[in-house]
């Protein structure tokens, strides 16, 4: 399913499927300049502001975090929350729109959802 989101988002440099504690489930990297090190590396330092980020918000009353949108000098990453504390990171090129990628990682983290 990383795979299938990577290929369909125009502009996708790579994804990360991580665990509640950041380790990388599985890895899909397009882009050349990158590594699954890289790659792994980024999922695993969401792990603690995810889990920072969700405790706070459903202390304030705002519920859990569904979805994290940071803009970097290299591009965009969009975290997905999934059941039972996975999440999913994608990595998007500088310039590409995020609204696409973020619907097709809403309906990726969908279909990782039913298949946990």
């Amino acid at each position: 399913m990383l795979t299938s989101l990577v290929e369909r988002v125009s502009g996708a440099r790579g994804a990360v499927f991580c665990d509640h504690e950041g380790e990388s489930v599985e890895v899909v990297i397009r882009d050349a300049a990158l590594s699954e090190y890289e790659m792994k590396v980024v999922g695993a330092q969401l792990a603690s502001v995810w889990a920072d980020l969700t405790a706070s918000a459903r202390e304030r009353g705002a519920g859990a975090i569904i979805e994290l949108r940071l803009g970097c000098s290299a591009g965009t990453l969009l975290c997905r929350s999934l059941p039972e504390g996975y999440y999913v990171v994608l990595l998007i090129g500088m310039g590409v729109p995020g609204a696409p990628a973020a619907f097709a990682l809403s309906a990726a983290a969908a279909d990782i959802a039913t298949e946990l």
